[in-house]
């Protein structure tokens, strides 16, 4: 048996792969591919979440089981019994487990040991996608919004380290997303080798991807009102967020709205928190993102220079408009349709004060 591990990473089309598995769950299993149903998710997070000390469990596990570690190490357990029980089950010749947090992990001890119980004797082969600093930033921006209005600085991520870990225990196969067009199509060509007939995976994930310009609005909604426990801001952001969309789709051609854009300087701060980080992977892994002020410290330090990025003095609290080159004003004037033509019912702030809002936002940028 093969045994395929998709290890991440965040913000490189993981929801749009594990969608698609899940929904060809049973073509695939036809051609001798289990993609195992853990849950009613179509990620295997939970096969990840209680592989982890204590102190470095994501608070979303945590938060799920009663903010008790002891419990998402049980779930953890269940979930790879449950894996084991679907392999003795199928007898597949290929075997994909598929989840971001798969990363993050650092109790390779039980992973090794339930990966011996379930294929016994093989090694697996990790596959990770990554995703350029500059657009992964961009893109988690947006995300970020669901969970808090707050905009985290430009900041690096333990890739590479975290990669060694996975390389100690297989192959670790890198993937840059911005090459490989779709991901659903790239990793199913590393799945369905020595297969007599194609497998295709259509499902496409369908979740609501705002422009900067409505970015901004959301933001500024959600800033206007005390954001009350995750579950109350999380509802919010997705009622707010389908109404932008709407009021994108209705006022698209006659604003100029554009996908999410840092700045010149928050660009380059990007590039210098990912410098030594992208050196790194070049060197161990030979991968190379295709951005190649990210490997010029010369450049990097000139790009700086230049924007003044050393002096914004940036908080995690700031505007989104600060760290986006997006239009403020078509911002506003989305927001403000959003709220005139969202059902009554719906609209937590009055239209008076969210105008209001988003002005006095945009003045503070603005000196």
């Amino acid at each position: 048996m093969r045994l395929i591990i998709h290890i991440g990473t965040p913000k490189a089309g993981s929801s749009s792969l594990q969608v698609a598995l899940k929904a060809n769950r049973s073509q695939l299993l036809e051609h001798g591919i289990l993609h195992p149903a853990i849950g009613r998710g179509a990620h295997h997070a939970d096969l990840a979440s209680g592989l982890h000390v204590p102190e470095a469990m994501r608070d979303i596990d945590l938060r799920r089981n009663g903010n008790d570690p002891a419990a998402v190490m049980r779930k953890t357990e269940a979930a790879w019994q449950s894996v084991a029980d679907q392999v003795a089950k199928h007898n597949p010749e290929t075997l994909i487990l598929s989840a971001e947090n798969f990363l993050s992990i650092d109790d390779f001890d039980t992973l090794r040991a339930w990966l011996e119980r379930i294929a016994p004797g093989v090694s697996p082969t990790s596959v990770a996608y990554l995703r350029a600093p500059v657009p992964n930033h961009e893109s988690k921006a947006s995300q970020r919004l669901g969970w808090t209005s707050k905009v985290r600085l430009p900041a690096s991520l333990a890739w590479h380290s975290r990669l060694m870990r996975w390389k100690a225990i297989g192959t670790v196969r890198l993937r840059d997303l911005a090459k490989v067009g779709d991901i659903r199509t790239d990793f199913l060509e590393s799945v369905q080798e020595g297969l007599t007939s194609a497998v295709s995976l259509p499902e496409r994930n369908a979740n609501v991807s705002l422009t900067g310009e409505g970015c901004i609005a959301l933001q500024a909604v959600l800033m206007n009102k005390p954001a009350g426990n995750v579950g109350s801001h999380v509802e919010r952001s997705r009622a707010w967020r389908a109404r932008l969309a709407e009021a994108e789709a209705a006022l698209g051609q006659s604003l100029p709205l554009r996908r999410v854009t840092v700045n010149p300087a928050v660009r380059w701060l990007i590039l210098d928190a990912w410098h030594n980080e992208a050196l790194a992977l070049r060197e161990e892994f030979g991968f190379q993102f295709d951005e190649p002020a990210l490997y010029n410290r010369t450049e990097i330090d000139r790009g700086l220079a230049d924007s003044g990025a050393r002096n914004l003095n940036l908080a995690e609290t700031d505007p989104l408009s600060r760290f986006l080159a997006n239009d403020q004003t078509a911002a506003l004037r989305l927001l403000a349709h959003a709220a005139e033509q969202g059902d009554s019912s719906r609209v937590d702030i009055p239209i008076t004060r969210i105008k209001d809002g988003i002005r006095n936002l945009f003045r503070r940028v603005s000196r």
